[in-house]
């Protein structure tokens, strides 16, 4: 599954943000939310200086916004830009992208699931998250980290020394 999600087009160290959706969007709004982070990655800058900028929304759930850092370097105030549209985005569409409560994985019938911090809680300790559970890992912080460590068996995760779940 992961090699569908595989960012190839950019360079490996690309700088990289996770979001996720919440409510996920839907197929009819799936297009108007795309041209709207197309229009900003194509107009964001830093210091007036373009930004080689892309994003990737995984199966409506999981966005991903990115900067190639070899043509210009993102700075404070064009990650300030990116967090008000984002903003002016979640309004929009009335969506949240900013709950960092939130914990995606691929479920029993290989489908992306996102639940919220006592859901998953409640998910481990019923048995339907265990050790070997593939997680997104969020954090990865390049295009090298996201094709090499997107997914992560839970227990490998940063998420199970959040829950407190020992190896």
């Amino acid at each position: 599954m992961i090699h569908e999600w595989q960012i190839n087009d950019y360079h490996p160290t690309s700088k990289l943000w996770f979001y996720t959706i919440s409510p996920a969007i839907n197929e009819h709004q799936i297009s108007a939310f795309e041209n709207e982070l197309h229009s900003f990655c194509t107009q964001w800058t830093a210091h007036n200086k373009e930004l080689r900028s892309f994003f990737r929304v995984i199966e409506n759930k999981i966005l991903i916004l990115g900067v190639d850092e070899h043509l210009n370097p993102a700075s404070g105030c064009s990650i300030d830009k990116s967090v008000h549209f984002l903003e002016d985005l979640e309004k929009k569409f009335n969506i949240e992208l900013f709950n960092r409560m939130l914990f995606t994985f691929i479920d029993e019938h290989n489908q992306l699931k996102t639940l919220d911090r006592n859901a998953f809680e409640n998910a481990i300790d019923e048995g339907i998250i265990q050790q070997n559970t593939l997680v997104i890992n969020n954090l990865a912080l390049t295009v090298n980290d996201w094709n090499n460590k997107g997914l992560l068996a839970f227990a490998d995760s940063w998420m199970s020394n959040f829950f407190g779940v020992k190896k």
